[in-house]
This record gives C-alpha cells, structure tokens and sequence, in this order.
C-alpha cells in the first residue's frame, strides 16, 4: 500500500513539475500545495521493551497560502505510520498515529534558487492503540501539541520547489499511556500557484 502510494506522490509531482513553465509568476504570494514522504520514529516507546520497532514510513499533505518571499502558512495532515510495535511478554500491543497540522513558516532565500525555514505549529494528533500492556487494554488518545520544523528548499521552478524537513512533535501519548517525542524526517516538494 505505501509503495502504491510513494509511486503516485512520484508521479503528482512529476506532472507538476513538467506542467510548470520557469517564468516569473506575476508575485511572490499564492497557493501551495506540498505532499512530503519520509521516516517518524517515537524512540522512547521501545525502551526496556523486547522485540520492538518504533519508527515507520511517514506522508504529509499539505495547502497553504504564501504572503510574501519570506512568509506563509500552512494546513496539513500526517500520517506517521505504526510508531510501536511489539511482542514481548509485557508488551503485546501496537499504536498507528496521525495528526492535522496548523503552522507558520518563516523563510530565509539565500538567493534565486535556495533557501532555509523554519516551522512552528500546533498538532492535534490521535493514535490508534491496540493490544495490551501487562495484560490491561490499551487506549486510543488525542491531544493538541506544538510541533517545529526546519529545512532547506530549491526553487526549480519560480512556483515549484523540492524541500526538505526535520520535524519534531512534543509529547506524543505512548500506547502505555507515557509521552514520547516523535521525530520525523521528510522529502517531498510543493507548487506555488
């Protein structure tokens, strides 16, 4: 499924990129819509646990506005895969997450073609636990967290443009009721329209 899906990323952002001409737009604001893949990992869910994987293939999407050269605002949906699987004696569980997105972003060009940004947010995220933990039935959580980004960017186009992005979520719920970060790593591209 996630291979399907990598592949029709790959071929959206193609179609994209041909469609679009390098000429000037008329400015620097417009529409954008991004789709990123990469890796979420929760490091502290598998401690003292035998027998776990806390990391998975992870696809954002997102459509925002951006005001100038140097602002923007994005909304957006992730995906960050099975962040805990295991099965030990204690642990027989697994939890999937996903969040929606709101954030800002702040870019610094360091000329016509690249540059650096950062991103802070907030993430109202939900796991999806099943299994148990020293036999007791884990449970599905939600909350509303910040989260933070930065990255780098290349313009290959004045309205399309490949970037990537480390992104940090504070204290996402474990499947045994703790908190663990989640860290994620993405690729992915956006068009400006």
């Amino acid at each position: 499924m996630l291979k399907l899906k990598t592949k029709m990323a790959v071929l959206s952002i193609a179609v994209i990129a041909a469609t679009s001409a390098y000429a000037a737009p008329d400015s620097d604001s417009g529409v954008l819509i991004g789709l990123d893949v990469g890796r979420a990992e929760a490091r502290k869910n598998c401690d003292g646990v035998a027998d776990c994987d806390s990391s998975d293939a992870s696809i954002r999407g997102n459509i925002g506005y951006q005001f100038d050269k140097n602002w923007s605002a994005e909304l957006g949906y992730t995906s960050f895969g099975t962040l805990f699987r295991s099965n030990d004696n204690n642990f027989d569980a697994s939890q999937k997450a996903n969040a929606w997105t709101v954030s800002g972003i702040g870019t610094l060009p360091l000329n016509d073609r690249f540059g650096v940004f950062g991103r802070a947010g907030v993430a109202r995220y939900e796991t999806n636990n099943s299994g148990s933990v020293q036999g007791v039935a884990v449970k599905d959580r939600q909350d509303v967290k910040p989260y933070l980004g930065a990255g780098a960017k290349f313009n290959v186009t004045p309205n399309f443009a490949l970037r990537a992005e480390f992104q940090y979520y504070a204290d996402i719920s474990g499947v045994d009721g703790s908190k663990d970060d989640v860290q994620s790593l993405y690729a992915g591209a956006v068009f400006r329209f």
